[in-house]
């Protein structure tokens, strides 16, 4: 009688440590399905984790880069914008000095349109302080710094722009766009609007305007007063051909950047079909698998209670 106790016992007791075994599967199972992981903490599957780990490092590299992406369209969306409105300054400027070499014209309209002029050098001067979120885009490495300072003299004629000074500080700002791969995405004040144009005569973009301005103020009492409202004309559309120039710079910039933007969004989605093959349950695997656990772990409760009811029966007698 007591070697049948034994046995019964060991039977049991094993049997209890599969029914174990049986719960801790189906409870795995269940949390596959209810979650949709198959790995969820470390001890899952250690290599896989390790993997996960990787992998989701890399996706944030991808993040990073897009969202350096969109800031840099961002900044050379707006330096867009400015150098496209100093553009219709220019355009401006041309009328104006087409209009100034009628010899029909007055002194007195003469006078209007310097006034105009000065008018286009101060609007000219906001334009090469433009700001996008809180930085200058024209100041170089000092963005918050505003870069341009016109100096104004009033005198019987009105207020009139002496001279316009550069405080920023020409430099390149890099942005990483993709792994090693960085882009300048500034557009230095000191070179697009100090910088001399050989086909003005050297003159750099305001300094085009102070000379067509003071032209005009002086009139035809200046005996190159035509000569010089020509030369002007000239300078006003090689003007208008370096900001277009700038302006098509700008736009290869935005154009090469979707196309980084446009793999990064693919590389986005490989590495989400990566993590989720690397961590992701096979949800119907799961189920089919926790049917049959729930039918071994019915059969090993089924087992247990056999012996348990032999074992009393053989006791009883």
């Amino acid at each position: 009688m007591t070697g049948l106790r034994v046995s019964t016992s060991y039977l049991l007791n094993n049997l209890s440590r599969d029914i174990s075994q049986q719960l801790a599967r189906m409870q795995r199972l269940s949390e596959d399905i209810s979650t949709g992981k198959r790995v969820r903490k470390p001890s899952d599957d250690p290599i896989a984790a390790s993997r996960g780990m990787a992998i989701r490092a890399l996706r944030a590299g991808v993040a990073q880069h897009k969202t350096n992406i969109d800031d840099a369209k961002d900044w050379l969306g707006a330096t867009e914008r400015a150098l496209m409105k100093a553009q219709e300054v220019f355009q401006n400027a041309a009328d104006a000095a087409l209009r100034a070499g009628n010899s029909t014209l007055s002194g007195d309209e003469r006078q209007a349109l310097a006034q105009d002029v000065n008018g286009l050098i101060a609007e000219l001067v906001d334009l090469a302080n433009t700001e996008y979120d809180g930085r200058y885009i024209f100041a170089g490495l000092k963005t918050l710094t505003k870069p341009f300072v016109l100096t104004e003299n009033t005198d019987a004629s009105g207020v009139t722009v002496t001279t316009v000074t550069y405080e920023g500080l020409d430099g390149s700002k890099q942005v990483e766009v993709e792994p090693g791969t960085t882009m300048q995405v500034n557009a230095n004040g000191g070179e697009v609007f100090m910088q001399g144009i050989s086909e003005a005569g050297n003159r750099n973009l305001f300094q085009i305007l102070v000379d067509l301005r003071d032209h005009l103020l002086a009139g035809d009492a200046s005996s190159t007063y035509y000569d010089d409202i020509a030369s002007d004309v000239s300078a006003t559309q090689a003007a208008q051909d370096r900001i277009m120039n700038l302006v098509t710079g700008v736009g290869a910039k935005v154009r090469r950047l979707d196309r980084a933007s446009a793999k990064l969004s693919e590389d986005e989605v490989e590495l989400e079909a990566l993590l989720s093959k690397t961590e992701d349950a096979d949800v119907f695997k799961a189920i089919s698998d926790l049917q049959l656990q729930e039918t071994v772990y019915k059969a090993a409760l089924g087992a247990a209670a056999g012996i348990m009811q032999t074992s009393l029966v053989d006791y009883l007698r």
